[in-house]
């Protein structure tokens, strides 16, 4: 392997690997297994016990204390130091999964001058021989223990290890056999510590170095399970290069480049596009879970950030079970016992225990492992085949069924831009008002795409305030105007202009004074100027021709003579010829342009005469015509006042400016002038209206017009069609938003829930027939293995040690336990340096030191890490917890240093990550909305509670701390145990945790509770160390509270003010302490139903500080819990602007007198309507959900349809889903349904007691499918083998392969040799058989796939 490794690689992984083992083996004077100290309650010295008895103990039989100090006050002195001695004893094995009791036999001591060249070595008070040991406390006073030693006795390992690497004392090869012959020679322990010591001494001198022995024999906790990691570190180099995880972690980057790429661009597949025969959840999991499942079960590295009660459990067992069903192997590793447990429970829920092969067990044994193998190798063979096909077609069609509704509803329409939820939510949203009549289809409606329509909103709204609807309705006198663009304004507006003010003056004037010169009647109008000023220019003329007196008496009579013959007869009155030849004669002379014909003087005389008549007919009979003066000016004035007119007019399409009375045509001149702003509009309002006709709006416009509505009121008229006409549009071509039916709808909601708690209880079944076949065909590639562990299951003692027994049958051992759990520390003394494991997944890791982790990460191929940065780091308050003495025991300050996580370093080259944001643990989001506001930025899905009472309470002592004490008062104390005693009388079924800020005020809560036991006989059930670990009464410190959750908990801040009043910030400790906030978010997200905080001051009493350190998060806590304790105060933040679809409902249903709350709760999850009791308005009874856009954004099917709803009704809600399309198609009928549901809620939660919790049924077990076989084949009994065709072999063992059950093939020969009658193996028989048996099982297993 090492030519395969890069060596610089390889180089810089063993220099990290050094580092790591000297972090592991800590060789000061705080490791009891080199330096070891009697305290008065770190230990129990048995150099006064009864010879007798202590020879029982030490040879490996169970007495109690009494026994070994039959003096009673020795006896109460033993019990004091075996009180402590045991609650340390139980730390390690529930927080740790170690045993660190040990019974000491010997001390081997050094001389403390020696060195080892230059360097000082450490002086030496090693204990020799240890022999495991638990104290069990006899009664609930602990007024007695018994001390139960363990089966093996052994040399101190880590006083083998100092001798060799601080005093260079080489162990030669022979010796462990020597001491093993010393140990399993049945000798006293004295003659045992003595031999060994003078083999060990022996070997010390012969290399110059004394070692002295003291012969004492001592009860203590004894730590060394990290030195075959140490071991593992030192001897498998090649092993951790080869990780690429190890290797980045140790600073090669072309590792870290590899891990990064092999993630480049994976994505998990969407929940929905899933087939649910490429799903084996067990567990409910939201999306945020599911993207963590799939991307571990997909090979790759993985970080899963797991806020508090985000389901990393639950997760974690998804994960175990899906890698057992598709042939993975898991290494899953945790230090508490209890995150073990919450996996293993989780999946024992559902039969699925057998997949892991449990070595976190406290003081598990190789019987305890050879059991969980013989369970296994019989349960596998009775794993029936899982017919999900019919299931998982059903479930597909109603899933199916909802995403089609879902993204129809909610899928965004081309041309217009929205959906139809949008469509009808606009629709909802608009104000009451007229409905104007009318529709847009076709082309029409596909024209007024969203693009246009956002134009059309601002174009519409200035029509109707630049007054456009006045020349709709012609109420202004340029209604028929066309003018298109400014330039036509400014013209017409100059014209008007010079019109008004100037042009029509001068010629009413200039007329006025030809009227006055000759005495003509004035116009009518402005046309009649023209006759007026034509007749005098005519008049003009004639005077000029033939000199002023034409007009005079004489014009008659010139007519006269003038004309023919035919003409003078006409005449009444004749002349005589010589009369005439005289008038013709005068008139020839009166002539200025000397015509002398008679034809043409007649024809101009006529002339003159016409207008003479026309004159008269003005101006009266007594006028006569003559020429006036000026003329000339006043027709060119007319001429340009009549060209200006029919400028205006022509603009205007006003012809009535060209006629009429002059004050008239003067007074819509000034109408105009009025109304001038609608001309400086005109081009704009023109271009609108014909952008309105271009879009087939004329009859909308018009009728917003006769309506007179103002813009708003217009643009809703628009915008009502326009929505209303989309909608239909939609129907027409959407079939499931024109086919929607509420009931079926809800019908196909409920068939899909039901379909899916099927599902993933079926997904258990395939998982267990997955692991039964992948256990089969292990055993039958590897039978040598399979034939040691069936030994290894059959024996009663002496088995196999675990990490031999994995060496020799690996691959059926792990076929046959998929999953192998434990504790990172016994990791490498349990399993040899391989990498056995596909997959290692890492709970709490956040906890774990990397030198912890490292050997456990090399055994296996990916990584699955789960914890959260935000909560406790490793510290090192463990190994404190082994050597310090309880009484001199300080509250952790500047001294407990915070570590470095695996979860930190891995943090920069694990390439994906997944955060879990689902909060499942609170019963209501108060319980956890202080520390996702605080902590977690809302980045949490919480959900509301349902009841009244405030979850979050604080109790207030006035006390101060003893005289001469820090810290705590008694009187907290002393409320502590009464909240203790309160609870176990009223709430006997919930759990409770006690979570106290350090050990001083921890171990004085315990004193005093266990003074309470003698009293108070109900605290003894309660607090039994009988109940199941993960609900067993609890009192802990911030330091190893953490993977722990209550129903209920109890946070004593345990710091009280002084004599004089003040509180002392030393003793807060560590929470002063920059990232100590961290230790504040673990304690307040222990509980599950209640949190009570006791304290003895509030959060005014407390300075508030810019720098966030645990002790000012604790402040704002306080703060928190008081202001949130009232009912008041629980619901939304800030106040939530609804949709349309939420404001109907809302008053509608206030309408109908319900007490209804929308948008209800505080994180971004929220309820749309909590409905409450009507008798009592604090207490909500009904959520209802509709499908808006937070229903369709949900990330599946499951998270919207069922996970939501099934946990609101695990927390006590009842629950309702609203259709918006039901709602928009009959909001009369779906208030009544909504209305209905309220009313058997509220009798729902009159008929339940108010404490009590609504209880979810669990998921359907899967019912096994009966093992039965059809009808036999036709194959006789009692031929030879010979006789039989391969034909009838291979039916009878086609049959007998009918009952579904995975035996393996010697099963398989034995059962087919019964049937056909055979009771010998003969090699003919066997190999017919086999023969036969190999074609069935291919048949079966093609049926069966």
């Amino acid at each position: 392997m090492t030519a395969q490794i890069d060596p610089q690689r390889l180089e810089l992984v063993a220099a990290q690997a050094d580092k790591w083992r000297n972090r592991l083996i800590d060789v000061s004077h705080n490791n009891t297994m080199v330096v070891f100290k009697n305290t008065k309650t770190g230990s129990l010295n048995l150099a006064t016990a009864d010879p007798e008895a202590l020879t029982t103990v030490t040879g490996g039989g169970k007495l109690t204390l009494r026994a070994l100090f039959p003096d009673p006050e020795r006896h109460r002195a033993a019990c004091g130091s075996a009180q402590s001695l045991a609650r340390r004893i139980l730390l390690f094995e529930e927080e740790q999964g170690v045993e660190v009791g040990r019974i000491a036999m010997g001390f081997v001591v050094t001389d403390p001058q020696q060195h080892k060249g230059s360097k000082p070595v450490p002086t030496l008070r090693a204990p020799l021989l240890l022999r495991p040991m638990t104290l069990k406390p006899r009664t609930s006073a602990e007024s007695d223990f018994t001390v139960e030693p363990g089966e093996d006795v052994e040399i101190n390992p880590v006083l083998l290890y100092v001798l060799d690497e601080h005093y260079g004392i080489t162990i030669p090869e022979n010796f462990a056999a020597h001491v093993e012959n010393v140990l399993t020679s049945g000798a006293g322990h004295a003659e045992q510590v003595e031999a060994v010591f003078g083999e060990l001494a022996a070997v010390a001198a012969a290399q110059n170095v004394k070692l002295t022995l003291q012969n004492e024999v001592v009860l203590g906790t004894f730590n060394y399970v990290k030195l075959p990691m140490v071991e593992d570190l030192a001897n498998a180099t090649e092993l951790l290069a080869s990780h690429d995880l190890v290797a980045a972690i140790a600073g090669y980057q072309p590792a870290a480049a590899e891990l990064a790429g092999e993630a480049s661009g994976f994505a998990p597949p969407p929940v929905d596009q899933l087939q649910p025969t490429e799903e084996f959840l067990v567990q409910d999991a939201d999306s945020s879970q599911h993207r963590a499942i799939m991307t571990a079960l997909a090979g790759q590295h993985l970080f899963i950030e797991g806020p508090p009660g985000t389901g990393k459990s639950q997760t974690i067992a998804n994960i175990i079970a899906g890698a057992a069903a598709i042939g993975k192997k898991v290494l899953f590793v945790a230090e508490k016992r209890a995150a073990i447990e919450a996996v293993l429970n989780r999946l024992a829920d559902v039969q699925l225990g057998g997949l892991v092969l449990d070595l976190h067990q406290q003081k598990i044994s190789k019987r305890d492992v050879a059991k969980q193998l013989s369970d296994s190798l019989e349960a596998v063979t009775k794993q029936p085949p899982v017919v999900a096909e019919p299931l998982h077609g059903r479930l597909s069609g109603a899933r199916q069924r909802l995403l089609d509704q879902s993204r129809e509803l909610h899928a965004v329409r081309e041309p217009w831009g929205l959906s139809a939820y949008e469509v009808r939510d606009r629709l909802l949203s608009l104000p009451l008002g007229d409905r104007l009549p009318g529709a847009f289809r076709g082309a029409q409606l596909h024209a007024l795409n969203a693009t246009v329509v956002r134009k059309l909103e601002q174009e519409l709204r200035d029509f109707v305030e630049l007054g456009g609807p006045r020349l709709v309705r012609r109420e202004t006198p340029w209604c028929n105007a066309e003018v298109r663009t400014t330039d036509d304004a400014r013209r017409v507006l100059a014209e008007l202009d010079q019109l008004a003010d100037k042009t029509l003056k001068r010629g009413q004037d200039g007329m006025h004074a030809l009227l006055s010169q000759t005495g003509l009647m004035p116009p009518r109008d402005i046309a009649g100027w023209q006759d007026v000023l034509e007749l005098l220019d005519q008049v003009s003329s004639s005077v000029q021709a033939f000199g002023p007196d034409i007009f005079g008496t004489h014009l008659d009579a010139f007519c006269y003579a003038t004309a023919d013959r035919g003409t003078r007869a006409r005449y009444p009155q004749q002349l005589p010829w010589k009369q005439r030849r005289e008038l013709v004669k005068q008139i020839r002379g009166m002539s200025t342009q000397h015509v002398t014909k008679k034809p043409q003087l007649h024809a101009q005389l006529m002339r003159i005469a016409g207008q003479r008549d026309q004159w008269q007919a003005l101006g009266g009979r007594h006028t006569q015509p003559a020429h006036v003066t000026g003329l000339d000016q006043m027709m060119k004035d007319y001429a340009e006042l009549r060209r200006q007119l029919a400028a205006v007019a022509l603009s205007a399409r006003r012809p009535d400016l060209e006629n009429g009375p002059a004050p008239q045509i003067e007074q819509r001149l000034g109408e105009l002038r009025a109304d001038q702003d609608t001309l400086f509009r005109m081009p704009t309002l023109i271009a609108l209206q014909g952008r309105f006709r271009q879009l087939g709006l004329g009859r909308l416009v018009e009728e917003i017009a006769a309506r007179k509505l103002d813009a708003d009121g217009a643009w809703v008229a628009f915008t009502r069609i326009w929505l209303a006409s989309i909608e239909d549009e939609l129907k027409l071509t959407v079939p499931e938003l024109a086919q929607f039916v509420a009931e079926r709808q809800t019908r196909a909601a409920e068939e899909f829930r039901t379909q899916d708690v099927e599902h993933r209880a079926t997904s258990a079944a395939r998982v267990r027939r997955a692991v039964a076949r992948q256990v089969k065909e292990a055993k039958e590639q590897h039978p040598e293995q399979a034939s040691v562990l069936k030994k290894q299951a059959s024996l009663k003692t002496r088995h196999m040690p675990t990490r031999k027994l994995v060496e020799q049958a690996s691959d059926v051992l792990l076929a046959l336990r998929p999953c192998w759990a434990m504790s990172p520390l016994v990791v490498s003394r349990m399993l040899p340096a391989a990498r056995l494991f596909d997959l290692v997944v890492f709970d709490e890791a956040s906890q774990i030191r990397p030198h912890d982790a490292i050997t456990s990460i090399m055994r296996g191929h990916r990584l699955v890490v789960a914890g959260d940065e935000k909560q406790l780091p490793p510290s090192a308050f463990f190994d404190r917890a082994v050597t310090d003495d309880e009484e001199d025991e300080e509250d952790f300050s500047g001294e407990l240093s915070d570590f470095e996580s695996i979860l930190t370093a891995l943090r920069p080259v694990v390439p994906n990550t997944e955060m879990l944001s689902w909060h499942y643990r609170s019963a209501d989001e108060r319980l956890i909305s202080f520390s996702n506001r605080e902590i977690y930025r809302n980045g949490l899905v919480t959900f509301p509670g349902a009841h009244q009472e405030s979850p979050v309470t604080l109790e207030v002592v006035h006390g101060e701390a003893s005289p001469g004490q820090n810290g705590s008062a008694p009187a907290e104390v002393a409320r502590v145990v009464e909240l203790v005693l309160e609870h176990a009388r009223l709430r006997p079924d919930e759990s409770l945790g006690v979570i106290t800020p350090g050990m001083k005020h921890q171990a004085r809560v315990e004193r005093a509770l266990r003074e309470a036991r003698r009293v108070h006989p109900e605290l003894e059930d309660f607090s039994s160390g009988e109940v199941e670990l993960g609900r067993r009464f609890f009192v802990k410190n911030l330091e190893n509270v953490q993977g722990d959750e209550r129903d209920a908990i109890i946070l004593s801040v345990g710091v009280a003010r002084d004599a004089a009043g003040k509180i002392n910030y030393t003793a807060f400790g560590i929470l002063n302490q920059q990232g100590s906030e961290r230790r504040l978010n673990v304690a307040v997200t222990r509980a599950k139903r209640r949190m009570t905080v006791v304290a003895s001051f509030t959060a005014a009493d407390l300075r508030p500080s810019e720098r966030v350190t645990g002790t000012e998060l604790l402040r704002r806590y306080l703060e928190f819990v008081e202001r949130r304790s009232s009912i008041d105060a629980v619901g939304r933040q800030v106040a939530s602007e609804l949709n349309g679809f939420e404001r109907a409902i809302d008053v509608a249903l206030k309408g109908r007198g319900v007490p209804v709350y929308a948008q209800w709760g505080f994180s971004d999850y929220r309820i749309d309507f909590a409905l409450a009791h009507r008798d009592d308005p604090g207490r909500m009874v009904l959520a209802v959900e509709a499908d808006g856009h937070k229903y369709h954004s949900s990330h599946s099917a499951r998270d919207r349809d069922r996970l939501r709803q099934t946990h609101l009704e695990t927390l006590g809600w009842r629950f309702h889903r609203l259709w918006s399309s039901a709602w928009f198609a009959d909001p009369v009928g779906e208030t009544d349904r909504i209305v209905a549901a309220w009313e058997k809620a509220m009798a729902d939660a009159d008929a339940e007691p108010a404490a009590v919790e609504r209880i979810v049924p669990a998921a359907p077990a899967v019912a096994a499918v009966p093992v039965t076989r059809g009808p036999r084949p036709d194959v006789p009994r009692g031929l030879k083998i010979k006789e039989y065709t391969e034909r009838q072999l291979i039916g009878i063992c086609y049959w007998l392969m009918s009952d579904g059950l995975l035996l393996d093939r010697d099963d398989r020969l034995q059962q087919a040799m019964t049937e056909l009658g055979f009771f010998k193996r003969g090699s003919v028989i066997v190999e017919r058989l086999s023969r036969a048996i190999e074609i069935a099982q291919q048949l079966a297993d093609k049926e069966e796939n």
